[in-house]
């Protein structure tokens, strides 16, 4: 009985971690977001925008990435439509990364999605095994 408990609790656990981590997600990627540039050799497929075609506010944020170092904080509003930019020669894959990397929001949100689910994966296969057992057992004293 006590086996079937802790199987229990773990699946219980581990839905409600994963479940807890997934409503909140929302809320994280409405908070602080970065665009990302990096230098690229672009697939041939790719759609590649020049600098001087882009939006003045997409244009501001591609200046204020290259500045920095790559990055630049952007709000969720400020998302730029390009994903590969050609400035000075080079061309850029541009990215918006959702949470704070410096923070590893975004990672630990993952872990805990995963680990929550392999939580209730676990506890919900030992639960079925053991309430299994305790059926055949019964079962075979019925005879």
């Amino acid at each position: 009985m006590r086996l079937v408990l802790a199987f229990a609790a773990l699946f219980v656990l581990g839905l409600a971690g994963t479940g807890y981590v997934i409503a909140t997600a929302p809320e994280q990627a409405a908070g602080p977001q970065t665009l990302e540039l990096t230098a690229v050799d672009p697939p041939d497929d790719a759609t590649i925008t020049a600098f001087q075609n882009l939006s003045d506010g997409d244009r501001r944020l591609v200046s204020d990435a290259l500045d920095a170092n790559g990055s630049t904080r952007v709000d969720p509003d400020q998302r730029p439509n390009a994903s590969y930019v050609r400035y000075e020669g080079s061309v850029y894959r541009l990215r918006v990364v959702v949470g704070d990397p410096a923070e590893d929001r975004t990672l630990a949100h993952l872990v805990a999605v995963v680990t929550g689910g392999a939580a209730a994966v676990v506890g919900a296969i030992g639960l079925v095994g053991a309430l299994f057992r305790a059926w055949q057992r019964e079962r075979e004293s019925a005879r």
